[in-house]
């Protein structure tokens, strides 16, 4: 949905060209030792809030991430243990706004339904998990 939002009317977006693309490149990957990969909503909803606006854009990023990561190496996690957790925040808040803002497109009751539905499973699934662990961990300790 955030992605049919996001996209330009000039390309024809389907759930089926979506998960085709990502499912081979993880196929392929996962030869080679790559981490499973999706097309995640918070990260495309938070480039989009930044400027990017076409494939370029990740191209670029991607580049720039090796370029970094063959640059500098280990000693980048260094530097990024030096940026103050806030500055995440504010990321990780433009971005769940752009996601928000995805609701202003419900039409209908069912599909204002499913929204809800998706937000109380993703707020009580981590509280649930905590809990879950802390009652194991009691339990067996």
């Amino acid at each position: 949905m955030v992605t049919m939002r996001l996209a330009s009317r000039d390309h024809e977006l389907s759930a089926t060209k979506v998960s085709v693309s990502f499912g081979v490149v993880n196929l392929a990957g996962c030869w080679s030792g790559a981490m499973p990969v999706c097309h995640g909503a918070g990260g495309l909803a938070g480039q989009y809030r930044f400027g990017a606006r076409s494939g370029a854009s990740v191209v670029f990023l991607v580049i720039r991430k090796l370029a970094i990561g063959l640059e500098f190496e280990n000693s980048f996690m260094k530097i990024l243990n030096q940026l103050p957790l806030g500055i995440l925040g504010v990321l990780l808040l433009f971005a769940g706004i752009e996601l928000a803002m995805a609701s202003k497109d419900m039409n209908t009751k069912e599909q204002s339904f499913v929204m809800l539905i998706c937000v109380a499973v993703s707020l009580t699934g981590s509280s649930a998990a905590l809990v879950l662990g802390v009652g194991f961990y009691l339990i067996c300790y």
